[in-house]
């Protein structure tokens, strides 16, 4: 299957790595906020809202939320071009294979 284009690959990095930075810092931020408790939508189920009070289950839900982030940001450090197949080499790839 071939490469898409160089522009949709770098929209969709872009797209991932915002998406992995948002969700990862809501993940770390909300379980430590009030919004993790008030009116919303666990309290309507009383044991699980007791569950996700103990620190250990907040721990871990911030933890998620720091992996996440973590991968967005080794996406942003490690991207690279996949040039589609039959594309043309960029002159400064061609001067430094000559060169060599």
């Amino acid at each position: 299957m071939a490469d898409p284009p160089v522009w949709l690959q770098r929209l969709f990095a872009i797209t991932y790595v915002v998406f992995c930075v948002t969700l990862g810092v809501w993940l770390v931020v909300l379980p430590w906020s009030a919004l993790w408790f008030d009116d919303g939508w666990v309290s309507r189920w009383p044991v699980l809202a007791s569950w996700l009070q103990h620190g250990f289950v907040r721990g871990a839900v911030s933890g998620i939320g720091l992996v996440d982030i973590w991968l967005g940001v080794l996406e942003a450090i490690h991207y690279h071009d996949r040039r589609p197949a039959g594309a043309a080499t960029p002159v400064l790839d061609q001067q430094i294979s000559h060169d060599q």
